[in-house]
Order: structure tokens, then C-alpha cells, then sequence
């Protein structure tokens, strides 16, 4: 399976590039944060936003679009808070991801490579997350595990942790920093994730796994293919 990870987009148009090369992939996941850009207008973060929910619609088998903290902030309410939030649009981003919210996920996995926002550190998953996980030792997957959580909305998954200003030793998978992840992930798991912004993709090898940071595009010039993270995995 010929995977491609596109990091936060803020905003920034990037469908028409997904439609460039979106025949000679498998899937291509997003990684959150589709709004609360501290440059693009609002019309335009609008317009952006419902040209990759119509990208979903059109291709829902290729394009798998994930939940990040911004959205959950539109989503929920307040009590979600993120920066970068506009007051203004509460109205039309809460309709929009509201009356969207089955196209949306908080986790994808493949074998043993997941996707999430922010990544999985394993202290917040033994201190936080475990007795939901041992609640439903059904799931077929560590992301259907996630999702389900995510459906009944269960509080562990939106920790903040210190680092970002939190009340919680390590954030979650919407919130988890770079260095809680990088110092602490999950073992067992590569990783994918966003909301860390960084200048270039970084790729990270811990317990014999690799975590890529994929947070990028608000420092290209230019969105193009080369903005995006490829991965090809044995699916079989």
C-alpha cells in the first residue's frame, strides 16, 4: 500500500495537489488542524476546508481525514480551546465539521503503523488511557480502539500535558508535544503525526520504530508533492 501523510494544513489549499498524483497512491491521510491559520482569510479557510471534506466525498476510499486539536475546538466548544481560534467562524466550522463528523477519524493504522494528530506516548497510555483499552480488549486494532473512544468521547483523549500549559503530565493523541512523544512513544507502533511543527520532516527511530513528524506546510513557499510524507507498507 502506497500511503502519502499530509501534515496540518491551516488552512492552506492543498486539494488540488492530492488531485495531481491521487491516482498513483493508495491512500493519503491527513493529519488535523484544518483551520485556525494566522494568515489565510476566512473565506479562503472556509473554501479550503469543504474542498478536502469534497475530496473525502468523491474519493472516500483513498482519503482518510483525521481530527486535530483546532477542530475539536469547533466541534465540541470551548472547553476545547486552541490558539489561533476565530470567534467569528465558531458558527460555520461547527456546522461544517458537525454535519461532516462520519468523515472524519481520531486514529488510521495499517499493521503496525498508526496515524493520529499528535501521537501516542506510552506513560499517557498506561496512565490514562489503559482501562478503556482493558474495557474493550475487542477492537481489532489500536486505532479502532481510538475511534471508539473517541465516539463515547472519553475525557483521557483530549489531555493537555504541561508542556503545552496542561494539567497532565504527558498530552494525548490530540495534544501529545514532540518531546513527550519522542522521549516516551507507545512501543510496538511506527508513528505518523502532525501538530509539531517542524522546518523539514523529521524521522525519528525509538525501540526499533520510527516516528515522522510531518507538521510542515505552513513553512513551504509553495505546496507541492514533495510537501507531503511517503510511506509504502505491506498491507498483506
Amino acid at each position: 500500500m502506497k500511503t502519502v501523510s499530509v501534515g496540518d494544513t491551516h488552512g492552506t489549499a492543498v486539494a488540488d495537489v492530492v488531485l495531481k498524483i491521487i491516482d498513483n497512491h493508495d491512500k493519503f491521510i491527513f493529519a488535523g488542524d484544518y483551520v485556525d491559520s494566522f494568515d489565510v482569510d476566512n473565506i479562503s479557510m472556509k473554501k479550503n476546508l469543504l474542498d478536502l471534506i469534497g475530496l473525502k466525498i468523491t474519493h472516500p476510499d483513498k482519503i482518510v481525514l483525521l481530527w486535530g486539536n483546532h477542530d475539536i475546538h469547533y466541534l465540541l466548544g470551548s472547553d476545547y480551546y486552541s490558539s489561533g481560534y476565530r470567534p467569528e467562524m465558531k458558527k460555520d466550522f461547527h456546522e461544517i465539521f458537525l454535519s461532516n463528523s462520519n468523515l472524519f477519524h481520531l486514529s488510521y493504522q495499517v499493521n503496525d503503523c498508526l496515524w493520529t494528530h499528535a501521537g501516542i506516548n506510552s506513560r499517557w497510555f498506561e496512565d490514562r488511557f489503559r482501562p478503556f483499552a482493558e474495557e474493550h480488549r475487542g477492537a481489532s486494532s489500536f486505532a479502532e480502539l481510538l475511534n471508539y473512544a473517541f465516539e463515547k468521547r472519553y475525557p483521557a483523549l483530549f489531555d493537555v500535558g504541561y508542556t503545552r500549559g496542561g494539567r497532565y503530565e504527558t498530552g494525548g493523541p490530540l495534544w501529545c508535544d514532540k518531546s513527550e512523544l519522542t522521549a516516551n512513544p507507545i512501543q510496538g507502533l511506527h508513528q505518523i503525526v502532525g501538530h509539531n511543527r517542524v522546518k523539514q520532516i523529521q524521522r525519528i527511530n525509538k525501540y526499533d520504530k520510527e516516528i515522522a513528524l510531518i507538521d510542515i506546510l505552513e513553512n513551504e513557499e509553495k505546496i507541492s508533492e514533495s510537501s507531503f510524507f511517503y510511506k509504502e507498507i505491506d498491507d498483506r
